[in-house]
């Protein structure tokens, strides 16, 4: 059995948003993402940590920006009527790039294709608003989150060093992503 016919994603709307629970969402980090520029093209190496440890963000989008709204949207992943996850998305015109918000998927069904199938269904409604490619922003130490992106066709784009200088992510540097439409 595939996972198309195991899973379904659907739009949020007032009525399903509270099935995705608004919560901490823990991620393994194994170690981090070393990007390089070289002569005007990116390239990167993994630093694998000797001991993994977990980390976790604080949720606090309002989830209504993402619901009946012409630029933002968001879909939800069911299985047996279990929200697993979702992806917000927010489409900017000026530069024909939808901005992955979020993508979260509940920490024990990862592995599973869900982040692939959401990612599917995001770039059909893309395409639909005639956008030309995606664009998001990660940590350079959330490894398997870069690892899945890159995995599915996103390019580095874009590093920040000090985004997060004034935080208790201090460490940390911002990678921005993307992907472009054929």
């Amino acid at each position: 059995m595939n996972n198309t016919s195991i899973f379904s994603i659907v739009k949020m709307t007032m009525e399903n948003k509270h099935d995705y629970k608004l919560n901490e969402k823990p991620f393994m980090v194994i170690g981090r993402l070393v990007p390089k520029l070289v002569s005007g093209k990116w390239s990167f190496e993994e630093e694998l940590y000797q001991t993994s440890y977990q980390s976790k963000y604080q949720e606090h989008e309002d989830l209504d920006d993402y619901i009946d709204s012409d630029d933002n949207i968001a879909f939800l992943c069911y299985m047996d009527q279990e929200c697993l996850g979702h992806i917000r998305l927010g489409a900017v015109d000026e530069t024909k790039f939808v901005s992955i918000d979020r993508l979260i998927v509940e920490e024990t069904a990862r592995g599973k294709g869900i982040g692939t199938l959401l990612m599917s269904k995001a770039k059909e409604w893309s395409l639909q608003k005639g956008m030309k490619g995606f664009t998001l922003e990660t940590q350079d130490t959330n490894l398997l989150a870069c690892r899945f992106y890159i995995k599915n066709g996103f390019e580095i784009g874009a590093v920040d060093t000090l985004l997060y200088s004034n935080s208790k992510y201090a460490d940390e540097n911002a990678v921005f992503l993307y992907q472009k439409f054929n």
